[in-house]
């Protein structure tokens, strides 16, 4: 057990965003008392660090470490176990409303969760959102209620032109959050047409960035929050859905700068691009790199066996 640095408080853990302190707390908290724990103001305190997160927040390491191994074990017990009802708080205080979505909420969560969920992740934010009425001031009669109509629905969000090189993505905050966020609501919900259809938009673009990106630069590039996002959408199981003509040809192609028949194979210039490509539309256990030890750089050869040389997870 790690010792704790300093000591942190319920009255200073929203000033100071002890949320580490708290994710600690919830993922050690007894089954039993989640709801009463979570009623008696633990809960108020955790939804209002998930308020103060949007699409621009920056995450350290372990924050998004912790976040992957949350997903990948609600992926694999569900979220009807006890035990799944803290590993899902946890990962509130690291997933930005809009960001997160959960299949079927008001089904698998317990009533005392899925208000909360529903408030978080469910609900326009006020600055989407206008009141639908007005308390008309003037009067000496009670109160009135003045109704303002109905409102048209909350434009889609400008996320800009996506970046022309893998350079340009890296820094930019916006496009790196938004493949996160696609990836993981996949996992959770893939029968989400909507979600489906821009995860596979956003694997295409970024295909065609990896392609024309200089190999020698990869290694660096793969080491900042772009690595973590590409990972995220490999493991995302995005790779099920029908390929079109247009993905079709970049599997193909990608395959045949793979293939020593061809004149390709590991070794020639692009095979690690290629690779990277591939990885995004061969299903886990349907692809091999033989020797992958000897074939792929270091910085590689761990992401690569960590899903392609493991048993596939059951969803």
């Amino acid at each position: 057990m790690n010792l704790p640095s300093q000591p942190w408080s319920y009255a200073q853990a929203a000033a100071l965003n002890h949320r580490d302190e708290l994710m600690r707390f919830w993922l050690a908290a007894p089954v039993d008392q989640l709801e009463q724990l979570w009623n008696g103001g633990l809960g108020p305190l955790t939804k209002q660090l998930v308020t103060k997160l949007d699409s621009g927040t920056n995450f350290n390491v372990q924050q998004r470490s912790l976040r992957d191994e949350l997903n990948q074990k609600l992926g694999q017990i569900g979220l009807t176990q006890p035990f799944a009802h803290q590993l899902l708080i946890a990962l509130f205080l690291v997933s930005p409303p809009g960001l997160f979505k959960v299949a079927n909420a008001s089904a698998v969560l317990p009533t005392w969760l899925y208000l909360s969920y529903q408030e978080l992740y469910e609900t326009p934010s006020k600055q989407q959102a206008v009141s639908k009425s007005q308390t008309v001031l003037g009067s000496s009669k009670p109160a009135a209620v003045q109704t303002l109509g109905d409102f048209g629905s909350v434009p889609d969000p400008d996320f800009g032109i996506f970046p022309n090189s893998l350079d340009d993505l890296v820094g930019n905050r916006i496009q790196l959050n938004r493949l996160l966020g696609l990836s993981n609501l996949y996992y959770i919900d893939p029968e989400d047409s909507e979600i489906a259809q821009e995860l596979l938009s956003l694997r295409r673009s970024l295909a065609e960035l990896i392609k024309r990106s200089p190999e020698p630069s990869l290694e660096a590039i793969w080491a900042t929050d772009l690595g973590d996002r590409y990972w995220a959408l490999v493991r995302s199981g995005v790779q099920n859905e029908p390929l079109n003509s247009i993905d079709q040809a970049l599997l193909d192609e990608s395959t045949r700068k793979l293939s020593s028949d061809n004149g390709g194979g590991f070794g020639t210039p692009g095979a690690i691009n290629a690779l990277l490509v591939a990885m995004m539309f061969f299903k886990p256990g349907s692809m091999r790199v033989e020797a992958a030890e000897q074939k792929l750089p270091g910085w590689l050869l761990s992401g690569y066996q960590g899903v392609y040389e493991q048993p596939a997870v059951a969803k």
